[in-house]
C-alpha cells in the first residue's frame, strides 16, 4: 500500500557551514608557522561547496591567494567580484589563449617548455606571473630536476615571464616515509639551484593538506590546504592531527512510503529481498545527483537522529530506505545523506570509506543541480 505525498521544490539541498570553513581555516593557520601564508585551493566548485561563495567568505577573512584548475575556473572568480591571487594549477591548455590569462590578471603554474614558448609568443607587453612546477617525483606536471639549468636560462630570458613561485607536489603525503623526505630534498635542491641562477621566487610551497600536517619541513613559506579547509581529512590517520568541522550537510525528504512483505524484491537487479514486513521510504536522491552507486544494499542515511539502511539498487534519482522501525515517518521527513542529526553523523569520510573511494570524489561529485544554501 502507498502513503502519498509530494516533495517540495527543495526537495534535496547541501547546507554551507561558513562558520564551519572560518574555524577550519583557522585550525590550518595554527598548524604553520607564522608568516605561512595559505593558498586556499577551491578548485572543481571549492570541492563542491561553492567556489564564488566560499571565495568571497575567505577572502572577507583576509585571505589573499587562491588556487583553482583553469583559466574558466579563474574567470568566475574574477566576474564574481574577487580580486586575490589565483593561482590556475593546471597551467594554460593548448587551445587556450594567453591574453585570457592578462585579460583576468590570473597567475599561470608553468609545468613545461611549451607553456614557456607560448607565454613568450603571445602579444602583449605585461609580464605574465607564473609559478614554475617542479616533479620531484609525482610522474605528472613539472619540469624534472634534470632540467633546471635551461629552465632557469629560458626563464632570465624571456621578457613576459615574472616568476613568483616555485612548487612542487608531493606523490603521497598522508604518512611521513622515504620517498616524501626524497621529494622534499630533490625540491630543495631544485630552488636552490634556481636561485643560484638569479631565479628569485617570492613564494616557495610544496605542502597540500596532507603534508601540512605530515612533513612540515615542507611548509616553506607558503601551503596549499584544500579538502582540510571543507571538513575532511586526506586520510583517517590524519584526524588525531587537526580537528576539522564538516563544511556540508546535505540532506533530503521521504516523498512516500510503501510497504512490502517479506521475500519482496526491491529496485534494480533484485539485489534486495525482504526477509520480512519492511516499509520502505522514498527518498528522491540517486547517482545522478552524485549519490555513490556503490552504496547499493550497504550506505545509510539519518532519519530523526537514527540510522536507516539503503535497500537495493541505487537508482538515477531514487534511493529506499528501511524505516520499518520508524513506523510514523511520513512525506516532507528530513533525510540526511551526510552530516549530523541528533548524536548521529555521517562524513564525506565514512561515505568515500564504504563507497571504495576517497572524500574529495564524493564531495567534488555532489551535481550542480542540487542548490547550496550558505548560512
Amino acid at each position: 500500500m502507498f502513503d502519498g505525498g509530494v516533495p517540495d521544490r527543495q526537495r534535496t539541498s547541501a547546507h554551507i557551514d561558513l562558520g564551519a570553513l572560518e574555524a577550519n581555516y583557522r585550525s590550518i593557520e595554527a598548524l604553520v608557522s607564522p608568516g605561512t601564508v595559505l593558498l586556499c585551493v577551491i578548485k572543481a566548485d571549492a570541492y563542491g561547496h561553492g567556489a564564488v561563495e566560499v571565495g568571497r567568505k575567505l577572502d572577507s577573512m583576509g585571505v589573499r591567494h587562491f588556487g583553482v584548475a583553469s583559466i574558466d575556473e579563474g574567470r568566475e572568480l574574477r566576474e564574481s567580484g574577487l580580486s586575490s591571487t589565483i593561482l590556475v594549477l593546471g597551467g594554460i591548455m593548448p587551445w587556450e589563449g594567453v591574453e585570457s590569462v592578462v585579460d583576468h590578471n590570473l597567475t599561470l603554474a608553468v609545468v613545461n617548455f611549451e607553456m614557456l614558448d607560448r607565454i613568450a609568443a603571445s602579444r602583449g607587453k605585461a609580464p605574465v606571473k607564473v609559478h614554475v612546477k617542479i616533479d620531484t617525483g609525482m610522474g605528472r606536471l613539472g619540469f624534472s630536476p634534470r632540467e633546471i639549468e635551461v629552465l632557469a636560462g629560458r626563464l632570465r630570458e624571456s621578457g613576459r615571464v615574472e616568476v613568483e613561485g616555485v612548487m612542487s607536489h608531493f606523490a603521497s603525503s598522508d604518512k611521513r616515509d622515504e620517498y616524501g623526505f626524497r621529494q622534499v630534498e630533490a625540491f630543495r635542491a631544485a630552488v636552490g639551484a634556481l636561485k643560484e641562477k638569479g631565479i628569485e621566487p617570492k613564494f616557495v610551497h610544496m605542502a597540500n593538506s596532507a603534508a601540512i600536517c605530515s612533513y612540515p619541513e615542507a611548509h616553506f613559506d607558503m601551503v596549499r590546504p584544500g579538502i582540510m579547509l571543507y571538513g575532511s581529512y586526506p586520510d583517517r590517520t590524519l584526524q588525531s592531527a587537526i580537528a576539522l568541522k564538516p563544511v556540508m550537510r546535505w540532506s533530503s525528504k521521504v516523498t512516500f512510503t510503501r510497504l512490502f512483505g517479506a521475500r519482496s524484491s526491491l529496485s534494480y537487479g533484485r539485489t534486495f529481498v525482504t526477509e520480512r514486513e519492511t516499509r520502505v521510504a522514498y527518498v528522491p536522491i540517486g547517482y545522478a545527483d552524485g549519490y555513490p552507486r556503490s552504496l547499493s544494499n550497504r550506505g545509510s542515511v539519518l532519519i530523526r537522529g537514527r540510522r536507516c539502511r539503503v535497500l537495493g539498487t541505487v537508482c538515477m534519482e531514487w534511493i529506499f530506505v528501511d524505516v520499518t522501525d520508524l513506523p510514523d515517518v511520513g512525506p516532507g521527513e528530513e533525510v540526511v545523506l551526510m552530516g549530523g542529526h541528533g548524536s548521529e553523523t555521517i562524513t564525506a569520510d565514512e561515505i568515500a570509506e564504504q563507497a571504495g573511494t576517497i572524500p574529495y570524489e564524493i564531495l567534488c561529485g555532489i551535481s550542480r543541480r542540487i542548490p547550496r544554501l550558505y548560512a
